[in-house]
């Protein structure tokens, strides 16, 4: 079994002092160095718009300022890292004003992509088009209606708006094969997220326990899934329904992260732009955002499986 030594824990936490933004180094601090959850939500909101949505890049490939529900959602995931939801701050009342009004969603749930992408750097993948929101939304809308189901007022009009997404994300899960790009791993937090909310009788739940298993494969067994973790992107912890199943896959996938680590630096990431020479450079400095972020990732990754050595 291999395992991340101390000293490897040592040169990645220097690359990530020189090259992190300071995002990346409240994480940190509150993951490795007991560090406080305010510095992280202090530096989280400089991200917010006034209509409590997020931009600005705070997803490293997408650069428009506005808000977009794709860094309204990155900003959920960070808040679910540091186990925080707090409905009496406006980061938090912020982010429900926004879901529940912004323009870009539709009655299947919350748009992919939006125009304004299209005037500012970006991956080739947040193009705006109508035909790739019909295919992409699934994933963002898993992801925001999730969090809102186990974190979210139940009282409120945008509890049951997620109710009613949801309802046709399973809807569609029963009688569809496509999902989009992250649709596969959206249904997957969606299940965890309706099981914790203790919600498993609202929602046909049978159909998503029987179908995942079979359909998660391909990620973790095709190369034209790296880009989203083998089978570390659909099971992320030992606690995962999928974990016995997959434990060899997992395993293996375990020691090859520490394997693959350069000495003295971190995980490259395993995408570019597709933009040929256009936002060449803004890409090379997205890429150190992302090496960052996916190292802190993946050390809490080794950390949950007990490889990270010296650490709890």
């Amino acid at each position: 079994m291999k395992t991340l030594t101390p000293t490897a824990f040592a040169e990645i936490h220097r690359w990530i002092t020189r090259n992190a933004r300071p995002l990346e180094h409240a994480l940190w601090r509150y993951h490795f160095e007991n560090g406080a959850k305010e510095a992280v939500l202090a530096i989280l909101s400089d991200y917010q718009n006034s209509d409590g949505g997020f931009g600005h890049a705070l997803e490293p490939d997408n650069w428009n300022p506005e808000s977009t529900p794709v860094s309204t959602e990155f900003a959920t995931s960070i808040l679910r890292q540091i186990d925080f939801f707090d409905p009496s701050r406006p980061l938090i009342q912020g982010i429900c004003r926004y879901l529940e009004h912004t323009a870009y969603q539709s009655d299947s749930g919350w748009f992919f992509a939006i125009p304004s992408n299209n005037s500012h750097p970006h991956a080739a993948w947040w193009d705006y088009n109508p035909q790739t929101n019909a295919a992409n939304y699934i994933g963002i809308t898993a992801f925001l209606s999730g969090f809102l189901l186990r974190y979210g007022d139940r009282q409120s009009a945008l509890y049951h708006q997620a109710l009613g997404y949801i309802k046709k994300l399973i809807a569609r899960f029963a009688e569809s094969t496509d999902f989009g790009e992250m649709g596969i791993r959206g249904y997957c937090d969606l299940l965890e997220d309706i099981e914790v909310a203790g919600l498993s009788d609202e929602f046909d739940c049978r159909i998503l326990r029987e179908k995942l298993p079979v359909l998660i494969q391909p990620i973790i067994h095709d190369e034209a899934y790296r880009h989203m973790g083998n089978a570390l992107g659909v099971v992320p912890s030992p606690g995962s329904r999928f974990y016995a199943e997959n434990r060899r896959e997992v395993e293996e996938a375990l020691d090859e992260l520490v394997n693959e680590r350069p000495t003295g630096g971190v995980w490259p990431i395993p995408w570019e732009w597709y933009n040929g020479d256009q936002y060449r450079k803004e890409f090379a400095v997205a890429e150190n955002w992302w090496k960052s972020s996916k190292a802190i990732e993946k050390l809490l990754l080794l950390r949950r499986f007990g490889r990270l050595e010296g650490s709890l």
